[in-house]
């Protein structure tokens, strides 16, 4: 214990400074792939998962996530599942039903959404292998705030994110997809890329699981998928979709898994 508690106070030193210290791992290293972020070493991230592995750590432990997988989406039929607007009530049954099916989704996250009741679910998402991305703080449409406005919108949802997780998330989307040169600007500086969507299930309008498993079962090779975690009627429709993607033996990838090297600010759809 005594030992994890020195090197963590080298990292963070090491972060907070512009000569790195000799004990923190080469940003190089392949094995310390997950503890970057926008392609560069990432001190609070590393820090955060040292604590994680650390018994007797005061406070909750960070969850782990599984190592990266290499998958291939020119070879495979690939579907990228999002969730918007959790964490909330719905969510721990969604995430059942994905593990259920061995499926990993992305969940664009409000930060005032991550509370005492559903911190846990963000931190499951992490060690079953979801991606985690930033949906701003309340919803707002990003289009026409002020610059410090838009900024703590970001900021304080990254903050809430790695502060319960340990994960400083790469993507964000936008509030009713509404976007434009300030808020690709402000995502840039934030090292988030814009992620959209190719089908949209309607869930959020019409609340028919019936109907939203229909739509969900057309996706194509490719698709991001846009769902809500937060509507009962999409935990219902999501077995029925899962059955049917299953039966056309797509894959289900996170959106970074999808794309591949993400550039931030840059706006993603498959369309």
């Amino acid at each position: 214990m005594r030992i994890g508690l020195v090197l963590l106070s080298l990292i963070l030193a090491a972060g907070c400074g512009e000569a790195r210290s000799s004990a923190v791992p080469s940003p190089s290293s392949k094995s310390h792939h997950a503890f970057r972020v926008g392609g560069q070493f990432d001190a609070q991230v590393f820090g955060s998962r040292l604590a994680a592995r650390q018994h007797g750590w005061p406070g909750p432990r960070m969850p782990v996530a599984p190592p990266p997988r290499n998958i291939d989406c020119r070879q495979l039929k690939c579907v990228a599942l999002t969730f918007d607007d959790g964490p909330g009530d719905n969510t721990g049954h969604v995430l059942d039903t994905l593990a259920a099916h061995r499926a990993r989704a992305t969940f664009f996250m409000l930060g005032q959404m991550v509370t005492d009741g559903t911190r846990d679910f963000v931190r499951r998402m992490v060690s079953e292998g979801h991606e985690l991305g930033n949906h701003s703080w309340d919803h707002p449409s990003l289009v026409g705030l002020s610059e410090g406005a838009l900024r703590r919108e970001l900021q304080r949802t990254q903050d809430v994110i790695q502060q319960v997780a340990g994960v400083r998330m790469r993507v964000m989307r936008p509030p009713y997809g509404s976007t434009n040169h300030e808020v690709e600007a402000m995502a840039k500086q934030e090292g988030l890329a814009q992620i959209m969507w190719d089908l949209d299930t309607l869930d959020w309008r019409d609340r028919n699981a019936g109907l939203v498993a229909k739509r969900s079962g057309e996706a194509k090779p490719g698709d991001i998928v846009l769902m809500h975690d937060i509507h009962p009627t999409t935990v219902e429709a999501l077995p029925r979709l899962l059955d049917e993607l299953d039966r056309k033996k797509f894959t289900y990838v996170t959106v970074s898994e999808l794309i591949g090297s993400l550039t931030p600010g840059k706006a993603y759809h498959n369309g």
